[in-house]
């Protein structure tokens, strides 16, 4: 990988925690393939219809604009992006898809009204395709190319590939930022409003600072520690192995491409611990200058949170029986404590959890909670439901 696409990696992961970075970032990744900009949509489910909404757009574009492009134009756009949707679902690495899918032929591709717009704009051809293939309704990547060149080459394509899943994790991971941002907090102010532990490390590894709720699962969980020179280690020796090569090297990072999820570190299946790691390059609040920390997020699903199951039964063809599992997992309710509430057996509650995990490819219990997460989960600690136990 070139030194600039390097760069351009820790930048994006420095969006993690300032989600005002990703015009600029996205703006840079179009750059880098000779394209007029990137657009990252989501769909958005209103009461009598769906509505494609903009998440971010790269700093060429007018987000408003945007928006007033996609109301003239929705039933086009809404066909192309279930076009693109049902190629780029066929595989879990992101590739994206180019234009020639949408029409027969490049005259035809033409003729359609929303594509004439698009060259009064100076733009032609398009390829989009699905960050995270967990939740196809948003992370929904778009890259607009001038008139004057044609379709993504060859080249431009494999770097995509190796920039898009670093862009995947970042925005994933984004979540709890961003809540704060709208409510006008910067992330490492405000850490202690959130739910999930917070944790920066400096370049050595070394605790900078940590919130509320990571000094709590420090004192009450054996998950990890911090050392006698302020290093965190994590118990396990395998889960130290893989922490160590997340904070090694920002390329380590990205490896699961449209399903980051599978990236979390499962700390400790008894309790719950789902771990996160985020390069932090550099961050306006810790200082202008290079900082090559990471920042640590860790959940601990035995508690109860808010999140929008009914999508994931849609997405996974959960049964109802099922689904009333979900929702007692997002209770924070161990399967002995589901047995226990419904009057089953203990072995009945592992074989219907079992089944939940085979329907969404998740390997362990933690990994479907932190699926779950990516379905929108609210990140602050005053909304959090209390627990019933």
């Amino acid at each position: 990988m070139s030194e600039d696409a390097r760069e351009a990696v820790l930048q994006i992961y420095d969006a993690v925690a300032d989600p005002s970075l990703w015009p600029d970032v996205l703006q840079r990744v179009a750059e880098q393939v000779n394209a007029v900009g990137c657009i990252m949509f989501e769909w958005q489910t209103a009461p009598a219809a769906r509505k494609l909404a903009v998440s971010v757009a790269s700093s060429y574009y007018d987000p408003a604009q945007i928006d007033v492009y996609i109301d003239r134009f929705f039933e086009e756009e809404a066909r192309d992006q279930d076009i693109f949707e049902a190629h780029s679902l066929l595989l879990d690495r992101i590739d994206l898809v180019q234009d020639d899918v949408l029409a027969p032929s490049l005259e035809a591709l033409k003729e359609r009204p929303n594509v004439q717009t698009l060259q009064k704009l100076g733009i032609l051809h398009r390829a989009a395709g699905l960050l995270n293939k967990d939740n196809s309704a948003r992370s929904r990547f778009s890259v607009q190319l001038g008139a004057d060149r044609g379709r993504l080459t060859e080249a431009e394509q494999n770097h995509l590939g190796l920039i898009l899943p670093h862009v995947a994790k970042a925005y994933d991971l984004g979540g709890p930022a961003k809540q704060l941002a709208d409510e006008h907090y910067g992330m490492l102010a405000a850490m202690d409003r959130l739910s999930i532990g917070v944790c920066i490390l400096d370049s050595n590894g070394s605790v900078v600072i940590k919130n509320e709720e990571f000094r709590r699962q420090l004192a009450e969980y054996r998950v990890f520690r911090v050392d006698a020179a302020g290093k965190l280690i994590l118990s396990k020796a395998a889960d130290q192995k893989r922490f160590e090569t997340l904070k090694a090297d920002a390329m380590n990072h990205g490896k699961f491409g449209a399903r980051p999820r599978k990236e979390a570190l499962s700390a400790d299946e008894d309790v719950f611990l789902c771990m996160e790691v985020a390069p932090l390059h550099k961050s306006q609040e810790i200082g202008s200058k290079a900082f090559d920390g990471c920042i640590v997020y860790s959940s601990d699903t035995s508690l109860p949170f808010a999140c929008q199951t009914l999508p994931i039964k849609t997405a996974y063809k959960l049964t109802d029986a099922e689904m009333s599992l979900v929702d007692a997992i997002a209770e924070g309710l161990t399967n002995t404590q589901i047995a226990e509430q419904r009057g089953r057996a203990v072995p009945t509650i592992n074989a219907q959890v079992k089944s939940i995990l085979s329907k969404t490819q998740c390997a362990t219990r933690t990994q479907f909670v932190r699926l779950m997460m990516s379905f929108g989960t609210d990140f602050l600690a005053a909304n959090r439901k209390s627990s019933s136990l």
